[in-house]
């Protein structure tokens, strides 16, 4: 009997997981993409497409230890090949260090030594080839003047974040009814599960009776 008990449980048990596994298979996990800054350039120099996603970030990190010399990204985010427009944007300056007082905090609140950007329309970024510039900006410690700009060119290709879709779909279905299919389904499985789970309690508790 007690073998018997364990084969059940082993069996649902499994199909639970199973149905909680095809629920989250298409799921994007969402990452940072480190993207270093260094004194010759950056590192990868670009993102070619099959890397980044959409809701994926670039992280930029300064490692670039010279003193006086900061960085910061210019972004393109209406790819009009200029970096002027409305939607286009850049990160704060990023600096080799920052001072902090004896309670551990910044000297200067902006200092900073790495940026984020989020790959998102949210952020004004659309999927594709987004053009890049790294700004590498000099300055003279004594006259606290710039003394030398350097420009970098880069891009960063990410792709949507399409997950699966049931290809036996009728053609012709509107993205609405898409949403409604997609959200009944989990109502499905959400039914399935609970019922699974009841029945395993029940059964759980007639072997235990037939047991005794």
């Amino acid at each position: 009997m007690g073998w018997t008990v364990r084969y059940h449980r082993a069996i649902v048990i499994g199909v639970l997981f199973t149905l909680l596994s095809s629920s989250i298979a298409c799921a994007h996990d969402q990452k940072e993409y480190n993207i270093l800054i260094k004194e010759n350039g950056l590192t990868p120099p670009s993102v070619n497409q099959g890397v980044l996603v959409e809701t994926d970030t670039l992280f930029f990190r300064n490692v670039d230890n010279r003193e006086n010399v900061t960085h910061r990204i210019l972004v393109d985010a209406d790819q009009d090949g200029l970096f002027e427009g409305i939607d286009d944007f850049e990160t704060s300056w990023m600096s080799s260090s920052c001072e902090l007082n004896e309670t551990g905090e910044k000297v200067n609140p902006d200092c900073e030594q790495q940026a984020l950007i989020l790959l998102d329309p949210s952020n004004r970024l659309l999927p594709g080839n987004i053009s890049m510039i790294h700004e590498i900006k000099e300055i003279n410690q004594s006259t606290n003047e710039t003394t030398k700009i350097t420009l970098v060119n880069f891009y960063v290709n990410f792709a949507p974040d399409i997950h699966e879709v049931d290809e036996n779909l009728p053609t012709g279905n509107s993205e609405e009814e898409i949403i409604e299919r997609s959200a009944k389904e989990q109502v499905l499985e959400l039914i399935i599960f609970i019922s699974l789970l009841c029945a395993f309690f029940v059964g759980t508790e007639l072997m235990k009776s037939n047991k005794d």
